[in-house]
Parts: structure tokens; C-alpha cells; sequence
């Protein structure tokens, strides 16, 4: 698999960042989070995953069992314990991320409230996706120019694998899921996992990598004896359009909500939103059948010259 190219070079550069999120459908920048600022919010996720009996012990991300699998029950349970730490969506707000995708998608932007805590535990047997591609677009559905920055908690080789990206492909526009890759309902598209445009990296506390709604995208089997953890964060423009249900956590209504969540937190700031249009999924439409009549809106940001 070939290397994500690496833009740390001209992070001071929008127009630079733009040409290759263009280009490319994703941004690479290592380094670009404080290290020590990401490993407090880890050490914090890593003491809610002891909490619930996921972890040998809060020091390490060594799993109790190998047989462990994140299922719709676990959303009401142990996934709610991990999104109640506080300090996991003070981070969605950190500075830096807020201006790099205010400036590439000009405008001040705000971040979803469902911040998408990612747990990839250990599998063993033949696979060759964990996370199964797929492009954001096909949850988001009514704003094209959503930016997800995905950024790891814990160190990822090619034995403990991060995310990997389909160079390339948002230029190909949205892609219709294959109900046969699997799932509980229709997301996923069917990518040949030797593809060449296929990328990934040997990533460390620090990165994010920045991709497009359209960009295809999914992650490699973990056959480490530990779970790895990272955050999917989106972002966009207020005079956009949102679907409702991503003003409520990751996982809602399976996880509960924000007044539940967020006892005993310092502020509200990390889901609040500015004003924003929403716009409901049509009702009384099985999933497969909403997608089918998706047109996204045309992109701003990769339609620009």
C-alpha cells in the first residue's frame, strides 16, 4: 500500500492545502496536534474502557478479551461511558483544527456534535477490511462539503492499522453502497483491497489526516492484542444543511443523549452549534431507497480553480 504524501511542508499554506485536498480528496499532516494534549485525552478514554471491562488495565490498551465486538447493545452501555468523557469533545474544539478547516472551506466552521469515538479491536482470520469503505457523503447526505478529520489515540503500524484512503476517488461523485459488503444497513462500497491508489501511514499522536464527504476511505483488520482508538470529527459551514440526528451523539438513540452524557461536565461549549438548517431524512423510505435518490450539491470547495 502506498504512503499517504505528507503536507506538513505547507500547512501555512491554504492554497497549497486546498489544490491537494482537491487533488488528492485528503490532507496528511503529522504532527500537527500536541502529542501530550492528545495522550491526556487517550489516558481518559483508556480509564472509561477499564470502567466497562474492555481493558486489562487503564495503562495500556491490551484488551481483557479477543473475542470482544462493538454490537448496537454496546452503544447503550460501554460506548456511553466513552462518549461522556468530556475532555474527548473539548478536543474536536481545539484551535487548530477549527481554523485549518475554517480556512480550507472559508468560512468559520462549527463541528458536529457526534464525534465519532473509533474502536477497532483485535481480529483474527481472513479479512480484508475492518472498517469497510465507504465515503462520509452516505450518512451526511444533504451537504457535500463536510470535512472529517480523522486522528489516532494510540500509535498505528501495519500490524495495529489507522485509516487508509482511496486517492483520488471523490472525483468519481457519490457511489451507490452494495447492500452485499454487509453491515446492519446499506453503507458500504465494493473497493478492490489491492487497488493502487489504496494509502495509509505509520501514524503517531499528533497527525490528522483531513478528507472530503466524497473520499472513499476505511481502515485494515487490527491483529494486535490491543484496541486501537481514533476520533472521526467532522466539520462544516453553518449556512449548510444537516441531517438532525448528528446533533445528537455518535450512536444516538442507541446511545443516549446529551443530558445523560454530559453530567458533571464544565461546559456545554464541545455539541453546542450556531444556528444551522436542518433537513429530516423523507419519511416512510427504507435506507437503501433514500440513497438511491441522493444527488449531492455541488462542491465549492472542489470546483474551485
Amino acid at each position: 500500500m502506498r504512503a499517504l504524501r505528507d503536507s506538513s511542508d505547507v500547512r501555512d499554506d491554504t492554497d497549497e492545502l486546498r489544490r491537494r485536498l482537491r487533488e488528492d480528496g485528503y490532507v496528511f499532516l503529522p504532527g500537527t496536534l500536541d502529542p501530550a494534549k492528545v495522550e491526556a485525552v487517550s489516558a481518559d478514554l483508556r480509564a472509561a474502557m477499564y470502567r466497562v471491562g474492555w481493558l486489562d488495565d487503564p495503562g495500556t490498551t491490551r484488551v481483557k478479551s479477543r473475542d470482544r465486538r462493538f454490537t448496537h447493545e454496546s452503544r447503550a452501555r460501554e460506548y456511553a461511558e466513552l462518549q461522556s468523557v468530556e475532555s474527548f469533545h473539548r478536543l474536536a474544539h481545539d484551535p487548530i483544527l477549527m481554523d485549518l478547516t475554517s480556512e480550507l472551506l472559508g468560512g468559520r466552521v462549527f463541528s458536529h456534535p457526534a464525534h465519532v469515538c473509533r474502536l477497532s479491536f483485535p481480529v483474527d482470520g481472513p479479512a480484508d477490511f475492518l472498517t469497510r469503505p465507504h465515503q462520509d457523503f452516505v450518512v451526511l447526505h444533504v451537504a457535500t462539503d463536510v470535512l472529517t478529520v480523522w486522528f489516532p489515540f494510540t500509535p498505528c503500524s501495519a500490524e495495529h492499522q489507522g485509516l487508509c484512503v482511496l486517492t483520488g476517488s471523490h472525483r468519481e461523485g457519490f457511489r451507490l453502497p452494495d447492500p452485499d459488503v454487509g453491515g446492519r444497513r446499506p453503507l458500504y462500497v465494493r473497493v478492490d483491497p489491492d487497488d493502487p491508489r489504496w494509502a495509509t501511514a505509520e501514524y503517531q499522536l499528533g497527525d490528522i489526516v483531513i478528507f472530503h464527504s466524497l473520499t472513499v476511505h476505511g481502515s485494515r483488520p487490527n491483529r494486535s492484542d490491543r484496541v486501537r482508538v481514533s476520533a472521526d470529527v467532522r466539520y462544516q459551514l453553518p449556512t449548510d444543511p444537516i441531517r438532525p440526528e448528528f446533533l445528537h451523539p455518535h450512536g444516538w438513540p442507541a446511545t443516549p443523549d446529551w443530558p445523560e452524557l454530559t453530567r458533571g461536565w464544565t461546559s456545554q461549549e464541545w455539541i453546542s452549534t450556531p444556528e444551522v438548517p436542518q433537513i429530516p431524512p423523507p419519511p416512510d423510505m427504507e435506507y437503501l431507497e433514500i440513497l438511491r435518490s441522493l444527488n449531492p450539491p455541488p462542491s465549492r470547495l472542489l470546483s474551485a480553480s
